[in-house]
């Protein structure tokens, strides 16, 4: 991972347009290392467009084993295929389709064992979305009454249905479960709500990055797991559920060196890893070297 100044714009540098680079968020790179899927797993990412998390997992999985991409929105397909090809990997098959509707016991999903649920959100922990308390009209309760709209009692279904389907494949292991809102509708309230089914299944909440100071609002019993990250920290707002079976949690390996790196305030300007990228057989990728991320230092 580089990491540049603010102001930086690479978005038309040829690296970028090649394919060699990928800007995200530093919020948003931590999705997928939370996930930390192992080299040959089957994995879905459930809601892929535009595909910056999509292609971190390949480059994560060493280009080896299979990653499944679906994308509901036709249009959004279009830039999670350009994503795709632009980054060479090989491994990953977009599907233009609902994840809601694929059968978990279709023989050929028997096999998944990782799913990156990352679905439509309010977008609220976008700091250019959360510019509201600046406005002479704004007050205290504004905040909350979002928070309660009826626009996010209707996500929040959503995403509480494809949560609990996401937990209902025979094979999964681990489970992402991530939004970039600050509303606890969205996030913690999600989570309560499906946990006597993931319990049910043999799940449990894990504790990604655990060097990171910000946790979940502590509304229930086993909060302390999830993740937040506010613009306080020179990030964007993400939150981060990590399920992990039980029969799996004794292999299942935190991911340590990456949760190190973003758990902590780092003062040094970048980082550089490129083992995980090497196996990927497009030659447009195997030049590939860093995931770059603009955020402020």
């Amino acid at each position: 991972m580089l990491v540049l100044p603010p102001g930086t714009d690479m978005h038309k540098h040829p690296l970028v347009t090649d394919g060699k680079v990928f800007l995200q968020g530093k919020a948003s790179c931590m999705v997928a290392a939370a996930l930390s899927p192992k080299p040959g797993w089957k994995v879905i990412d459930a809601c892929a467009a535009p595909g910056n998390k999509t292609v971190h997992l390949a480059a994560l999985m060493n280009g080896e084993g299979s990653i499944i991409a679906c994308e509901l929105n036709k249009e959004r397909a279009k830039t999670l295929q350009h994503t795709v090809r632009r980054s060479g990997a090989n491994n990953i098959e977009t599907v233009i389709g609902d994840f809601l509707n694929i059968d978990t016991n279709d023989p050929s999903y028997a096999e998944v064992r990782a799913i990156l649920l990352d679905p439509s959100c309010s977008g609220s922990g976008i700091s250019t979305e959360r510019l509201d308390h600046l406005l002479p009209s704004y007050s205290i309760d504004d905040q909350d009454d979002a928070g309660s709209s009826a626009r996010i009692r209707k996500l929040s279904a959503f995403q509480r249905k494809a949560l609990s389907h996401a937990l209902s494949f025979p094979s999964v292991e681990r489970l992402v479960y991530s939004t970039c809102s600050i509303h606890q509708a969205e996030n913690e309230d999600v989570v309560s709500s499906v946990l006597p089914l993931a319990s049910s299944l043999g799940f449990e909440l894990a504790t990604p990055f655990p060097q990171w100071m910000r946790r979940g609002l502590p509304v229930f019993d086993g909060a302390q797991h999830l993740l937040r990250t506010d613009p306080e920290d020179d990030l964007e707002g993400f939150f981060i559920a990590l399920f992990v079976r039980k029969a799996a949690a004794a292999d299942a390996l935190e991911p340590s060196e990456d949760g190190g790196a973003l758990g902590r305030k780092r003062k040094r300007a970048c980082t550089t890893r490129s083992g995980g990228l090497r196996a990927f057989s497009s030659l447009r990728l195997s030049r590939m070297d860093v995931l770059c991320s603009i955020w402020g230092i």
